[in-house]
């Protein structure tokens, strides 16, 4: 069962392994061919740490068959002008972005593909959604093309031999796949291990009930994955940037064991992951019971939005956990973090706001440092006199039923 059109896996496992593939203009077939020559240059994943970008640089590591360094980019903020630098420094021959809003930042793209590095982005965040790291309000989704990667209107990359853009949450009526979901599709040869890995990914992003292929699990293995899959997933919200890799070691070292459960006994990182998780459940536990004594003051509410404090980001996972009590509501959990404050809002079961257009209509008139997401789920982060302002704008919007 394919989700991706074989057409378009193929021009993506050309562009990722540098063939010219049969759409690739003449004048640059010299150009792709010779670049598997440069050894001397490395190869470079640049991925979310969360559940999704985590199992998707996986799959891609499997799929290069090649030595490879990955590169997290931090969040909540993700710090593109770091990330930037850093790639820049390695100068990679191929930089993969995974699960990354860079849709906005074509600035940094073009300056990334002039040095020469073949750019391959997939994401499935709503594009526009995601401030440009200069903070400059006027270089957000311009219509006239101005404002995407390739710097001629389409987003795809077509006309630049070095990028290549795949979004299908660009596309109208479009599904936005998981990007682990992508990521597996473009292995042509699967082991069971790699499709244990696709399980915990799409548990993460809630998409398990949408992709039939795992019948033949037994509900104990099921029940182990998901445990593993929360530890995978929850590890970037403590980790700095330099050891977020747990996840992604674990993986990677999980693979060559063998089983997963031989894995999950004997490799230290699922002890360091198992610990920072506990860590997690137990500050998220705390702070819960405070939230819900909040909640049970108001009467009647339209929506939910409540401040907590933790030198953890939590704000995400209890907001998460309470959409499911508040089934018709929006919730909004947010908290200081670093220097910049974080809201992560979440919708009911049975809500249809759109939250990623929601936070849009916000950063039309205020100056947000990051905001977007999915209809269903969206964050955004100002400095403290720019966040509050965008809070009583969206707690008016809500009250009026959400329209931007």
């Amino acid at each position: 069962m394919n989700f991706f059109e074989e057409a378009l896996l193929s021009k993506a496992r050309d562009f990722i392994n540098c063939h010219p593939g049969p759409g690739t203009p003449e004048r640059d077939r010299p150009l792709l061919r010779d670049r598997p020559l440069l050894r001397d240059r490395p190869l470079l994943i640049a991925y979310h740490g969360d559940g999704d970008g985590c199992t998707s640089a996986y799959f891609v590591h499997r799929f290069l068959k090649r030595p490879a360094r990955f590169y997290w980019v931090e969040t909540p903020d993700f710090d593109f002008e770091k990330a930037e630098s850093h790639i820049l420094e390695q100068h990679p021959q191929l930089l993969i972005f995974l699960d990354m809003p860079v849709y906005n930042r074509p600035h940094m793209i073009q300056k990334l593909t002039d040095q020469g590095i073949r750019v391959f982005i997939y994401d499935h965040h709503q594009p526009g959604t995601c401030s440009p790291c200069d903070g400059d309000p006027s270089a957000e989704g311009d219509p006239s093309g101005e404002g995407d990667p390739s710097g001629e209107g389409d987003p795809s990359g077509e006309g630049d031999p070095h990028l290549l853009y795949i979004n299908p949450a660009v596309e109208k009526d479009s599904i936005a796949y998981p990007t682990c979901l992508f990521a597996w599709e473009l292995l042509e040869e699967k082991t069971f291990f790699e499709k244990e890995v696709l399980y915990m990914g799409l548990y993460t992003e809630t998409w398990l009930e949408r992709v039939p292929l795992f019948q033949e699990f037994s509900p104990g293995l099921q029940e182990s994955l998901k445990e593993t899959a929360k530890r995978i997933h929850a590890s970037f919200l403590v980790q700095e940037a330099g050891t977020t890799h747990l996840a992604l070691n674990f993986l990677v070292k999980a693979q060559a064991a063998d089983s997963l459960d031989t894995a999950l006994r004997s490799l230290c990182e699922n002890q360091v992951l198992s610990n920072i998780h506990d860590l997690i459940q137990h500050e998220k536990s705390w702070l819960m019971r405070e939230v819900v004594d909040s909640i049970r003051e108001l009467i009647r509410p339209r929506y939910i939005l409540i401040r907590i404090e933790s030198k953890i980001r939590v704000c995400g996972l209890i907001a998460s956990e309470l959409r499911w009590k508040y089934p018709h509501l929006v919730v909004g959990i947010w908290q200081k973090w670093k220097d910049r404050i974080i809201c992560e809002l979440r919708r009911g079961m049975a809500c249809r706001i759109d939250l990623a257009s929601l936070i849009e209509g916000v950063k039309a008139g205020i100056p947000l440092l990051t905001g977007g997401g999915h209809p269903e789920a969206a964050a955004f982060a100002a400095e403290e006199e720019a966040f509050f302002h965008a809070l009583r704008k969206i707690k008016t919007q809500l009250a009026e039923g959400g329209e931007v």
